[in-house]
């Protein structure tokens, strides 16, 4: 049991407000994440924009985008960071998801982690005033080296304390699911949070994602033959959120009238509730065997 999240699709703070608004008057208490999918996204305006619309800093949690937020210079790349995350702290912000992007790239998540656990003078403008990170998870890799390398930079991220939260990556393999969040919830302290990340299937959404996937997005045949078949695979998702007291995070466009009823009836099983709840539940020798 948990809560759910809605990821905000705009192009302006215009649209945001839009956006907000629309999510807000259907689920009143609804927590949303900002993307950060573009160097020039304006990440501090969209927090201003968000607190006009009356939204709870709280309730909000913008990325930060290793990737699209870099520079020739490592050290500059690690200044953006440390600004971004003290000004998030000074406006109320509790959690920023901080993601590394696609490719790979000496100054990612990890390394920033890193580097930020060592400045006391940063810690102590935003960790001991109740900012930390969430961070990403895949455990969809179908290789047992990938799978393996993506297991210890989670290990080496919680290592930090900085962490908050872990975001699992969009996926259509329910059992690689169970298995990551057997061995996540092994693994965490209690009182880490788990966002397991769903689309609401359209034949739209689908068709998109045959004809260009995403990289490190691994999603089956199956679940691409239509939107009966992804919801089907979808639910038991869901129950597997219930079963490890993870979160659901929706990261496809919910705007629509359409949009939320399909929504509506998957997630029908998964209670919400005001408070995200984040417990240990006892795992089965066979669901956390990797």
């Amino acid at each position: 049991m948990g809560t759910v999240r809605y990821e905000l699709f705009f192009k302006s703070q215009h649209e945001l407000k839009l956006a907000l608004a629309s999510t807000r008057a259907r689920a009143p208490l609804a927590r949303v994440n900002l993307p950060n999918k573009d160097k020039s996204d304006d990440l501090i305006g969209w927090l201003d924009a968000c607190a006009e619309a009356g939204c709870e800093p709280g309730l909000v949690t913008p990325h930060f985008s290793m990737k699209n937020n870099s520079s020739r210079d490592a050290e500059a790349t690690v200044r953006a960071l440390k600004s971004f995350s003290v000004t998030c702290a000074n406006k109320g912000v509790k959690e920023i998801l901080l993601v590394t992007g696609s490719g790979k790239r000496k100054m990612d998540s990890l390394e920033a982690l890193r580097r930020l656990k060592m400045d006391r003078g940063w810690k102590r403008e935003t960790i001991e005033r109740g900012l930390k990170f969430g961070v990403a998870y895949n455990p969809y890799f179908q290789e047992a080296g990938e799978l393996e390398e993506e297991n210890d930079r989670l290990a080496k991220k919680l290592g930090t304390e900085l962490v908050r939260s872990v975001w699992f990556q969009i996926g259509s393999e329910v059992d690689a699911l169970d298995r990551g969040l057997a061995r996540v919830r092994e693994m965490a302290p209690d009182d880490i949070e788990l966002f397991c990340s769903v689309w609401i299937p359209t034949k739209q959404l689908l068709a998109r994602m045959k004809f260009r996937p995403w990289k490190g997005v691994f999603l089956s045949d199956e679940y691409l033959s239509s939107v009966e078949k992804a919801e089907k695979i979808t639910r038991e998702q869901i129950q597997l959120c219930t079963k490890y007291g993870a979160n659901v995070l929706v990261e496809s466009p919910v705007t629509k009238d359409a949009d939320w009823t399909s929504g509506q009836r998957l997630l029908s099983s998964f209670e919400t509730f005001e408070e995200p709840v984040s417990k240990k539940v006892k795992i089965d020798e066979k669901s956390s065997s990797l």
